[in-house]
């Protein structure tokens, strides 16, 4: 009887034991998902920030505030003024991409999330240079992203 005891209590011991492995096993696996998750997100920002400082170098802060001026007081721009006004949408919409994949990572909340939407939505459907910067450079983003800028566009005059 002692015997048989035992024997049920190294049953019950092992099945316990095979529980504690399939359990570690399940939170390995979510820490490696995590791990590598977080990875994706730093390698992402990484490769953003080299985007911004490219687009900030092509940038004139001295153009930009004249053109800004000049669009504010409803004077003509010229061609150079344009483009400036242009490129500085491309760096804006880089950060909502950015915004936008981590949003799709889990690293941004929806609420923030819903406030960069605001901003696009805003951009694209009440400013020039955003809309012609989208029409020439559309099809140089995340697939995703455009789809998320397009429904946007969708929205205008909502």
């Amino acid at each position: 009887m002692a015997n048989r005891d035992l024997e049920s209590w190294a049953r019950i011991a092992e099945i316990a034991g095979a529980f504690a492995i399939v359990i570690s096993l399940v939170y390995v696996a979510l820490e490696l998902r995590e791990s590598n998750r977080i990875l994706q997100v730093n390698s992402r920002q990484a490769l953003s920030e080299q985007d911004l400082r490219y687009y900030e170098s092509t940038i004139d802060p001295q153009i930009i505030a004249r053109a800004t001026d000049k669009r504010q007081r409803g004077e003509e721009l010229s061609p150079i003024e344009t483009s400036q006004l242009t490129i500085r949408q491309g760096l804006n919409f880089r950060i909502f991409e950015h915004a936008f994949f981590l949003y799709n990572n889990d690293a941004l909340d929806d609420r923030e999330w819903a406030r960069y939407q605001r901003i696009i939505r805003n951009n694209i459907c009440n400013n020039q240079y955003a809309r012609d910067m989208w029409h020439r450079r559309s099809d140089t983003w995340d697939l995703d992203f455009g789809e998320a800028v397009e429904a946007e566009q969708q929205n205008c005059g909502d």
